[in-house]
């Protein structure tokens, strides 16, 4: 009779054949995917260009790394292949973890783009429009192979009289970074362009690098022209991408947007004369409403002076009729005559007064010594005099206010 094996015993033997065959291994592979839990452990996907593998970093040997792993770095990793009881799948438990050659380059890569967007280098609140029409482009890229020569035929297909300006420059390798910059700032000089490309085809991150060096970076950043970058594929992401006013998946699309199709330009020119034309039949009317407008405001405005003229005229004839010395004549006679009459009342009232006094002063006598009647006595002629200067001050005053007219009204 055939013995079955449960899976579980079929899972620890592999493992045990699998550890005893290959007690450690040393491979190099990119992080595909991270899994952090709370635990503190790291669940990787490592993959090259066919498989993938499982990978996983105790908490104690993640601690140790020294670096933070992301998902496209290439790593250089050590440790023991075995067989996860719980689903059987084949798993590496890593001991040591490294970066490769590009791995070191991503970690370059995060490290400077971190540096340079905290300075605000990628911010978009900086970036500027390209020019809709460009008198000219300068294009900084190798001056072989296919990169310039489809940038130049995309140009011209699009804008056949477009003037090109290359300043040609490696594009990887020692010392392609400081021809890039150097480019960029001999075309800022010239004056002869305003929109620049920068750009070059697909490659590896060791090959784009040259677009990736803080250098170039910040040539960008200081060009007072506006920059197109177009570099390798779309799937690849350059500093110069970010830095740049204008990222383009590759270098025939930079040309694409830096220059119009001459065709969509003739047809947009069309189009906005068709409009013009409407505009102009519109405004013939409204420009005739504006005549008429102009016409009953005139008309309106004629007829506000001659009215206004009119009540000038009336009252030049009333002031004409008032003879200031006649005025001022009448004027004199009945201050005189309210004077006269003041007079009068005064005189009438100081008798009055003088008899009640005489009335008061009999019955006082009656009522108080003769010293005290005295003392009265003396008040009351002090208060007569007091008033009597009063009353002449104030005559005086207004004799003076009408001598004072009678000058004003001479001289009209």
């Amino acid at each position: 009779m055939t013995d079955y094996l449960t899976v579980s015993t079929l899972n620890r033997l592999f493992n045990t054949a699998l550890e005893r065959e290959f007690p450690s291994v040393d491979f190099e592979a990119e992080i595909s995917q991270i899994s952090r839990p709370a635990s503190g452990h790291l669940y990787l996907t490592l993959k090259d260009e066919q498989s993938q593998l499982a990978g996983v970093l105790w908490r104690g040997t993640a601690a140790k790394i020294g670096f933070e792993l992301e998902p496209g770095m290439a790593v250089l990793c050590h440790g023991r292949p075995n067989v996860y009881q719980g689903t059987g799948r084949l798993q590496v438990v890593i001991s040591r973890i490294v970066l490769a050659g590009e791995g070191l380059l991503q970690k370059k890569f995060l490290e400077l783009k971190a540096k340079l967007e905290k300075e605000g280098l990628f911010a978009q609140d900086r970036k500027r429009q390209l020019p809709f029409l460009p008198k000219a482009v300068g294009v900084v890229t190798s001056a072989s192979g296919a990169v310039i020569k489809d940038i130049m035929v995309k140009i011209h297909e699009r804008m056949p009289p477009m003037q090109v300006y290359l300043v040609p420059v490696r594009v990887q390798g020692e010392g392609a970074a400081a021809e890039i910059a150097s480019a960029i700032k001999l075309l800022n000089e010239s004056e002869l362009v305003d929109v620049i490309i920068v750009g070059r085809g697909g490659g590896s991150l060791e090959d784009l690098w040259a677009f990736n060096e803080e250098i170039v970076v910040r040539a960008i950043f200081a060009s007072r022209i506006p920059v197109v970058s177009g570099v390798g594929h779309e799937v690849d992401i350059a500093l110069s991408d970010l830095v740049a006013d204008l990222r383009a998946p590759t270098p025939t699309a930079a040309a694409e947007m830096v220059v119009p199709k001459r065709k969509d330009l003739l047809a947009r020119i069309l189009e906005l004369e068709g409009r013009f034309k409407d505009t102009s039949r519109w405004l013939r009317p409204k420009e005739q409403g504006v005549d008429e407008f102009e016409l009953r405001l005139n008309s309106t405005i004629s007829n506000m002076l001659t009215r206004a003229r009119l009540k000038v005229a009336t009252y030049e004839g009333k002031l004409g009729s008032l003879e200031p010395k006649r005025f001022l004549a009448l004027l004199n006679q009945r201050i005189i005559l309210n004077q006269d009459r003041m007079f009068a009342i005064l005189i009438d009232w100081f008798k009055n007064k003088e008899n009640e006094l005489g009335r008061l002063e009999l019955r006082l006598r009656q009522a108080v010594s003769l010293k005290y009647l005295k003392g009265l006595d003396d008040n009351l002629v002090h208060a007569s005099l007091l008033f009597e200067k009063s009353f002449a001050r104030l005559l005086e005053k207004k004799k003076s206010n009408l001598l004072l007219l009678e000058s004003r009204m001479s001289s009209v």
